[in-house]
């Protein structure tokens, strides 16, 4: 067990990870330590695939055990809490390309398949009463034809990429919370932020950032997408007591499905 003198919490009040800064060896770290051993596994993978790219903190210790990671503290805040700029976008939308990119081909999981199939069935039954049941019935039925189709080209994707989990000092993005990331379509990385009502400029920012448009067949496959995760977050804020954050999802759905 390391030696730490643990300091203030600095994580989301929902608490699926705990997170501090602490001090270790005289240097400021930042402690995580996972409530589940599957996200503490996808984020000790992540590093593996994605710490030579230089955009995630340090990894400096790994306990399995404890689920714990003890990284590098930066010293800049997070893009959420600060003006939402193109600039930001830009750096974001490289940053994306990065980690893309630095995934052996080919993965040796499923194409994202089987963690679609797997998702559908932990939320569907969890809507009902959260969301109309035509819209959950309509949502079910698109996914279930999407996954009979051509999947676009995989990459192992963030999983939860906005401006929540990047931190910005005015030119360096980093890239944090990576334990949602799991092999999939490379256009999936797009679902929260166009569910979270991303403008017109911040879009075209990061998709020069990011430096290619999406094909066809990357945006029809979005369009069912959004819709998908947009269900998703809408139960997870309803369970987690984010009222804002559903009557959001809530109204996503209605404008995607209209």
């Amino acid at each position: 067990m390391l030696e730490l003198e643990l300091g203030e919490s600095i994580g989301w009040d929902h608490g699926e990870a705990q997170v501090h800064r602490a001090v270790w060896q005289g240097r400021e770290v930042v402690l995580k330590r996972h409530r589940e051993a599957r996200k503490y596994a996808r984020e000790r993978h992540s590093y593996l695939i994605w710490e030579q790219t230089g955009l995630l903190p340090e990894l400096l210790h790994a306990d399995a055990q404890r689920l714990e990671l003890l990284l590098e503290r930066i010293p800049t805040t997070l893009a959420l809490s600060q003006p939402q700029t193109e600039a930001m976008y830009r750096a974001a939308g490289a940053a994306l390309r990065q980690l893309h990119d630095a995934a052996p081909r080919g993965l040796i999981f499923d194409d994202g398949r089987g963690d679609m199939r797997s998702v559908m069935g932990r939320y569907l039954p969890r809507a009902e009463g959260v969301l109309p049941e035509k819209q959950i019935r309509r949502v079910a039925w698109n996914v279930a034809e999407l996954l009979q189709g051509p999947f676009p080209g995989v990459v192992l994707r963030h999983g939860d990429y906005t401006a929540r989990n990047w931190l910005w000092d005015g030119s360096r993005l980093t890239v944090i919370d990576t334990e949602m990331a799991r092999p999939g379509p490379a256009v999936l990385d797009m679902g929260k932020l166009t569910n979270d009502g991303l403008s017109a400029e911040l879009a075209q920012a990061f998709q020069f950032g990011y430096g290619r448009p999406w094909t066809p067949q990357e945006s029809a496959f979005l369009n069912v997408a959004l819709c998908f995760q947009a269900l998703t977050l809408a139960v997870w804020c309803s369970e987690h007591g984010d009222s804002e954050g559903l009557l959001a999802m809530q109204a996503a759905l209605d404008r995607l499905l209209s």
